[in-house]
């Protein structure tokens, strides 16, 4: 017969808990201690490593052979409790097939992580991701699911929920974006479709850094745009963007070990535009690149040939808008141009209704001036003598100034496609005058005049209360800083403004640029020489090169 040596204790005694899962004591976070699998590992999509052996301290009384039996018992048990928990219990340690796809990409993402394969060096306090349904997004803003406000995953270095202010939730984020946000990023008409709906939302239903970036995205336009001027929004936008950052970092990893699948390279490609359309919210200016350059290689990829079976019409997407912010900034120089021909090809061939609906330029435009600017690149580098790229600027030139924008196919009847398409063919030409010596050409010639012109022209004959009118935005700014006349300058920042109004975006580089440009016009009225605002933007008197996006 065995005693219990507790009750022999007088008085109350506390009961120890049974001991967390391998996999729940390695984070250092609570465990609900379910056998054989625990919730938490299998909500979150990981392998549940199982618990350790129980061991029962008694007072042995049977004779020595009955002990044996017993210690033999527990040897049976303990090795039992060490092996696999798919022997013991035929589960699989990723949980149940019903599990959503959601948390299937979470668990790939973890994997890939350099931090979830080692223990963390300090102990942390629980932290839980974002709720992610698994159901597919609702076509419009009514979205079921109420998310958690919490922010930050367990492997990330940041740490605690999210301070959210009682009216700001991350529902009220999605819904901005879906509602106020996407629509001021897109042209999006009568029987066009609104692709940052029809590819980003739904996208952030599958994966937790895309939602974090759109979260960080849209809370950082709420406070800029003054519907919600508390500052705790500003520390909102930076944690969420921190933290996509953290699973950007995570599947750029993992594609240099072992590759990506299709929907992560999707993942890819949309953390990196909501980022940079946050550079664009924030300043307009995005530091070096970075963003842009680092996926380059991923968009030739998709964009090559052979590459053509794993394209998907969010892939386009992307790749189409990412191309367009590479050539937004070859425009500020060209020797920032890091996209190759081969991805505005796919952009013209492919992406046509996506760079429309998105800009409102022509792809045939697009293509054109990208070649300009690849061209200039290679100048500028050595690689192309002086009177070859002479001779690809005034054929560039002769193209567009005989295009004609009736010709051109447009996703809708709406004229005012065609005003888009004018006003970037005359910014197109005032870039092509700018080469290859950006100081040469007055704002006195009568071609900058007649191009300054034709854009302002343009913006005259749109509606200002019309979805296009804000994709006139670059085109003016080109107008502003090219043009001699005050009131043409007057009248272009008028513009700029209501786009500003209208959009929420600042774009405090854009209105840095045009106040240096004209005060040093000023300043040098009597030059006949120019004034480039290249020379603001990619000279080689700047200690910092960062890309200027006019988006």
């Amino acid at each position: 017969m065995t005693t219990n040596t507790a009750s022999s204790v007088k008085g109350p005694t506390a009961r120890r808990k049974d001991p967390a899962c391998g996999t729940c004591r390695k984070k250092c976070r609570k465990c609900d201690r379910k056998r054989p699998i625990c919730d938490r590992c299998r909500t979150k999509g990981l392998r549940c490593e199982g618990y350790p052996p129980r061991f029962q301290f008694c007072e042995i009384t049977a004779p020595r052979r009955q002990s044996s039996v017993v210690l033999r018992r527990n040897s049976v048990a303990v090795s039992t409790c060490s092996l696999p928990l798919s022997t013991i219990s035929g589960e699989s340690p990723s949980g149940s097939s019903a599990e959503p796809e959601a948390l299937a990409a979470a668990s790939k993402t973890d994997l890939a992580s350099p931090q979830a394969s080692r223990p963390p060096s300090r102990a942390r306090p629980e932290s839980n991701i974002l709720s992610i349904p698994s159901s597919p997004l609702p076509a419009h803003s009514e979205l079921s699911a109420q998310l958690s406000p919490a922010y930050v995953n367990s492997d990330s270095s940041l740490v605690g929920p999210a301070d959210l202010h009682e009216e700001t939730t991350n529902q009220q984020l999605i819904d901005h974006f879906d509602r106020i946000l996407s629509e001021h990023l897109t042209i999006h008409v009568q029987g066009t479709a609104n692709p940052f709906r029809e590819h980003v939302l739904p996208l952030a239903y599958q994966h937790q850094g895309i939602l974090h970036a759109l979260l960080g995205l849209s809370a950082c336009h709420m406070h800029l745009s003054g519907r919600h001027e508390s500052q705790r929004l500003v520390t909102i936008s930076l944690r969420y963007r921190v933290s996509a950052l953290h699973s950007l970092g995570s599947l750029l990893s993992k594609e240099e070990v072992s590759g990506l699948t299709i929907s992560e390279e999707e993942y890819v490609l949309g953390m990196v535009l909501l980022s940079v359309l946050h550079d664009v919210c924030e300043t307009g200016v995005s530091s070096h690149g970075a963003h842009l350059t680092g996926v380059s290689f991923l968009c030739k990829r998709l964009a090559c040939p052979t590459g053509s079976a794993t394209r998907s019409k969010a892939s386009i997407f992307f790749i189409s808008a990412l191309a367009w912010l590479d050539m937004l900034r070859g425009f500020s120089g060209a020797e920032k141009l890091a996209y190759s021909d081969d991805v505005r090809k796919c952009v013209r061939d492919h992406g046509s209704l996506s760079l429309h609906t998105l800009v409102g330029c022509p792809p045939i435009i697009f293509y054109r001036i990208g070649q300009v600017l690849e061209a200039g690149k290679s100048a500028l580098a050595g690689d192309l003598s002086l009177e070859y790229f002479q001779m690809q600027l005034d054929e560039a030139e002769k193209f567009f100034r005989s295009w004609d924008p009736d010709q051109a196919v447009y996703p809708t009847g709406h004229r005012e496609w065609r005003c888009l398409a004018e006003a970037y063919r005359h910014a197109c030409l005032l870039r092509i005058l700018r080469f290859p010596d950006a100081f040469v050409v007055s704002c006195e010639d009568t071609r900058v005049k007649k191009s300054a012109s034709a854009i302002l022209d343009a913006c005259a004959d749109m509606p200002r209360d019309h979805r296009f009118y804000k994709r006139l935005l670059f085109p003016l700014f080109l107008a502003g800083v090219d043009t001699s006349s005050s009131h043409q300058l007057h009248y272009a920042s008028w513009c700029i403004g209501e786009i500003k109004h209208s959009t929420g975006f600042q774009h405090p580089a854009m209105t840095e640029l045009l106040n240096k440009v004209w005060e040093e016009r000023r300043a040098n009225a009597h030059s006949s020489s120019n004034v480039p605002w290249m020379e603001f933007t990619c000279s080689k008197l700047l200690r910092s090169q960062h890309a200027y996006l006019f988006f």
